[in-house]
């Protein structure tokens, strides 16, 4: 089976697409991180770093699915990898959101009494960046794991088919065929 056939045409690129936000939203945390000043970082702000990190790693077990469909292509366990991204990706952007209280990053008032964006302009907009890309991360996960729905297991074996699939190999004409002039 290949894995094209497997997942079918559309997964791919939605796999690599949350593959590219992931590595953006670990990216924005990693650095808001390193940019922490005083105290330690947030735990907020640490568990975005863990979102984008989980959701890289279950890109990959979904990747490898695709070639060990009886090891870790389960279509049950490919929609859990969905689901738990789906609630991290919520939560994670929900703790943010509340941490920015989406103010302008030009209110000086706000930039100096938010522990988060510690009176830096440009840590405000990094903050905002990464609350998008969780949130669109996390639109990605839930069309991803509606489209599980869409797709069957097939027999036992637990391996993605397309809804339909068409006529099997073998299985005799698709009509009945027109008789000749010489069986009248």
């Amino acid at each position: 089976m290949s894995p094209i056939r497997q997942y079918g045409w559309y997964q791919w690129p939605m796999r690599i697409f949350q593959l590219m936000i992931a590595t953006i939203v670990l990216a924005l945390a990693a650095a808001l991180v390193d940019q922490q000043n005083n105290g330690g970082s947030p735990g907020k702000i640490n568990f975005s770093v863990f979102v984008g990190c989980f959701s890289i790693l279950t890109f990959f077990l979904t990747a490898l699915g695709a070639f060990w469909p009886n090891i870790v292509g389960n279509v049950y366990l490919v929609a859990a990898y969905d689901l738990i991204n789906l609630i991290f990706d919520i939560t994670a952007g929900c703790c943010i959101a509340v941490a920015i209280r989406v103010h302008s990053c030009a209110n000086r008032n706000f930039l100096e009494s938010n522990k988060f964006t510690q009176g830096s302009g440009k840590r405000c907009r990094e903050l905002r960046a990464l609350c998008f890309f969780l949130w669109f991360l996390f639109g990605l996960y839930l069309v991803s794991f509606i489209m599980q729905f869409f797709l069957r297991h097939d027999g036992g074996s637990h391996t993605y088919t397309s809804r339909g699939g068409g006529r099997k190999k073998g299985s005799g004409p698709a009509v009945a065929p027109r008789p000749v002039m010489s069986a009248v």
